[in-house]
């Protein structure tokens, strides 16, 4: 796959899905921005991020899809390298789960951490779910 440069630009949305699993795009376009020649501008791929999170719940290991995603000659035959890997049914809850996920639901060292990372929430304190927070982060850092 061609590298991503995420500084012009922001991954996918969360809400947006392959083969049914949201956050999957995004976490996708962050592992290109990865690839050399690509840059990562202010997103992260932390091991107790969310993309860790979702690639845990259907049972892929991040190293994992970083792999396929370096190997994929496109995003067709990426999706192809990962249907046989992805149960619909654990697909289905953790859709849910990633959808709810919010910030209270953290330790207030960790919400620290999120809000050092999501300056949005310092003009958006109200935004307590992680996608919305996501898309309020991705509007004011791209406006337009």
């Amino acid at each position: 796959m061609q590298p991503l440069d995420l500084r012009f630009r922001p991954p996918r949305g969360p809400r947006e899905t392959m083969d049914g699993l949201c956050f999957l795009p995004r976490t996708i376009d962050k592992l290109r921005a990865e690839l050399p020649g690509g840059h990562i501008g202010p997103y992260l791929n932390e091991a107790r991020g969310v993309s860790e999170y979702m690639c845990r719940r259907v049972g892929l290991s991040m190293d994992a899809l970083r792999a396929i995603v370096a190997e994929a000659a496109d995003e067709d035959d990426l999706a192809a390298r990962l249907r046989g890997r992805l149960d619909p049914a654990v697909v289905e809850e953790t859709n849910r789960k990633l959808e709810s996920l919010t910030i209270e639901r953290l330790s207030p060292d960790d919400q620290a951490i999120v809000r050092s990372h999501h300056p949005v929430l310092e003009v958006r304190p109200e935004l307590v779910r992680f996608f919305d927070i996501f898309e309020a982060d991705d509007r004011a850092t791209y406006p337009g």
